[in-house]
């Protein structure tokens, strides 16, 4: 935490997982990155392993996030798992009962696209006022279905339903956060990589900057005797400046799928930085 905190920014520390509730020495994490000055947030699943709400407190977290990705469990737990629909759910009314603010990332893929609006008479019943959408990502065994299929959604899919869903959601006092994803013609292209400061940093020392790449061995930087050291070669930040009609380099490299060409090979759409994203409300 020291090697990335800095007293004259503005810093965010997100705890994520896996589940890092599981970890018995989270609540001592938080209080050491409050100590540091950093905005606190832990991402769960919504189990809150090892008592996490009766050994932190609302002033130490600033926010608890939890993953949701339905309005209900017949959305939700053919995702997520059985059961965790109402646990999630639970853990959400406690978190709130006791002081702490909340929000809830919902996943979109083409298994619940559909359920969307529905969240928005849920997270007003929860009073949960921050709502995150994220895309469903290609890698791991998250992208597809059992029958194979692709579950993330097309670019219509999400464009005739997202943006609209967040605005009827900000009519209701909920701020709602996304990815761009798809940028309109005209739109400015920019990677976080070279704009922005983000770093996520694994247990094996790597430290990436774009987490399209967490995948690969192209870190850019690496923690080694309690420093940070930049990484020689080819590595992740020799892209990010790299200016091609597809938008985000390391998509095109890293999940082209994602793309769609004309007849004459011109992108019909460029792919967004995945790290930027839209706020309304």
């Amino acid at each position: 935490m020291a090697l990335f905190a800095d007293p004259d920014k503005k810093s965010n520390m997100i705890f994520l997982g896996g589940e890092p509730t599981l970890h018995p020495d989270l609540p001592f994490a938080i209080k050491k990155a409050k100590e540091f000055g950093y905005f606190v947030t832990v991402d769960s699943n919504g189990y809150l392993f090892n008592d996490l709400l009766a050994r932190t407190t609302p002033e130490l977290l600033d926010f608890l996030s939890f993953s949701l990705d339905g309005p209900d469990a017949e959305t939700n737990d053919p995702i997520r798992g059985e059961g965790v629909f109402d646990t999630c759910v639970a853990n959400i009314k406690r978190a709130v009962s006791s002081g702490y603010s909340v929000s809830v990332i919902y996943t979109v893929s083409k298994k619940n696209l559909s359920s969307l609006s529905r969240m928005i008479p849920l997270l007003q019943k929860l009073k949960v006022h921050k709502f995150f959408i994220q895309v469903l990502g290609l890698r791991g065994k998250s992208a597809k279905a059992d029958n194979e299929e692709v579950m993330q959604v097309s670019r219509q899919q999400w464009l005739d339903t997202v943006p609209e869903v967040a605005r009827l959601a900000s009519e209701k006092g909920i701020h709602v956060t996304y990815p761009k994803v798809f940028l309109a013609s005209g739109e400015k292209f920019e990677c976080a990589g070279v704009v922005a400061e983000n770093f996520f940093v694994f247990p094996n020392g790597r430290v990436y900057q774009c987490p399209l790449c967490e995948d690969h061995p192209i870190n850019a930087y690496v923690i080694e005797n309690n420093r940070l050291v930049k990484n020689d070669g080819l590595r992740e930040d020799s892209f990010f400046r790299l200016n091609i009609e597809e938008g985000c380099v390391m998509n095109k490299l890293l999940q082209p799928d994602t793309i769609e060409y004309d007849n004459k090979g011109v992108p019909l759409h460029r792919i967004s930085c995945c790290l930027l994203k839209q706020e309304i409300g």
